[in-house]
Formats: C-alpha cells, sequence, structure tokens
C-alpha cells in the first residue's frame, strides 16, 4: 500500500533510509518507488535525472545533517569536552550505536556521476574539516589534526562495515572513544 502524499523533505528522507540500507547500486526503482508512497512517473517528475538525482538530493541531505550534528556543534562556545560529546552522542544515535549503514559509505563505492560525486567529497569534507578543527583546539599541528581526523572518519567507516559483516559494535565504540580521547 502507498504511503501518504508527502513532502520533497519527506521524499528525501525515505529516499535517504533505502539509499542508507541497500546502496545506490542495489536500490531498485521499485524500492524507492515503495518507500516514498510514488509512482515511478511521479519519481521521475521530482527528480527528471532520476536515481542519480535522487543521490544528489540525499547527499545534500546528508551535508547538511553533518552540519547540524557535527560542524556547527564544533564550532559551539562550549568546552572541548562537552562539544565532542555532543557529537559522539549524536553519531552513536544516528548510527544506533554503530549497527546501522552510512549512507555515505554506501554511496561511496557506487557508479554515480559526477555531480553526486562532488557531493560526496563535500559531505566528507565538512566532516573531516570539523573533526581537524576539534582535533587543533586539543593541541595538535594542523598536518597532524587532519591526519588524525581523515584516519579518524576512516575509522568509523570501517568500524560500520565491520560491524555490517560481523555484527560485533565493539570497533564502533572504539572510534567514538577515540573521538573523545582529544578532551583528555
Amino acid at each position: 500500500m502507498p504511503a501518504p502524499l508527502a513532502t520533497k523533505d519527506q521524499i528525501i528522507d525515505r529516499l535517504f533510509s533505502v539509499f542508507r540500507e541497500r546502496g545506490f547500486d542495489g536500490a531498485s526503482l521499485a524500492d524507492l518507488s515503495q518507500a516514498t508512497g510514488l509512482g515511478k512517473s511521479s519519481l521521475y517528475h521530482h527528480f527528471p535525472g532520476g536515481k542519480e538525482q535522487m543521490a544528489e538530493a540525499v547527499l545534500t541531505r546528508a551535508t547538511a545533517l553533518i552540519d547540524r550534528t557535527i560542524v556547527e556543534v564544533a564550532r559551539g562556545p562550549e568546552p572541548l569536552k562537552t562539544r565532542l560529546r555532543k557529537i559522539v552522542v549524536a553519531l552513536a544515535q544516528f548510527y544506533e550505536g554503530g549497527r546501522a549503514s552510512c549512507v555515505l559509505g554506501q554511496l561511496a563505492t557506487a557508479a554515480i556521476g559526477a555531480p553526486a560525486r562532488h557531493g560526496l567529497r563535500l559531505a566528507f569534507a565538512h566532516w573531516i574539516g570539523a573533526i581537524a578543527a576539534l582535533a587543533g583546539e586539543s593541541g595538535m599541528p594542523p598536518a597532524r589534526a587532519r591526519a588524525f581526523a581523515e584516519d579518524w572518519v576512516a575509522r568509523l567507516q570501517g568500524a560500520l562495515i565491520l560491524q555490517a559483516a560481523s555484527g560485533d559494535t565493539a570497533p564502533f565504540k572504539r572510534a567514538m572513544a577515540a573521538l573523545q580521547e582529544l578532551a583528555a
């Protein structure tokens, strides 16, 4: 049974969930149609560029989410320890304690076009930049802070992949602990 009529934001949220669960290549138009409650022709009405444009909208949403839950918190006026704790709590909630996939990770391995690839790079750049700023604030020199941020994001992505394969959330928990250690 189709879902009730939805706003554009709700449609993008539903697309986000499908791409997060199944990835770009694994998400069929039937899956996307069912999740949004829109027929295929209605999906194309909203996204004339098809699945590629849907991925672009999802990546725009992911970047906004990163900006709201990581970048803005990282730039906040609170003590470093408080900001790190808030980011860790938000990530733990968003990734369901390490049990949910990352839409960025799902789309990173897909055959997406240049505009979506640009959106993916932008999302990761915002995320890495915020973590690098926090690492710098903790006392790391800029080059080391940047390397820490890249390594930490890679560690988190790897932890989510390991959990998907093994069911073990311990690597995710260790990644979250490593981020909080910046305030030590």
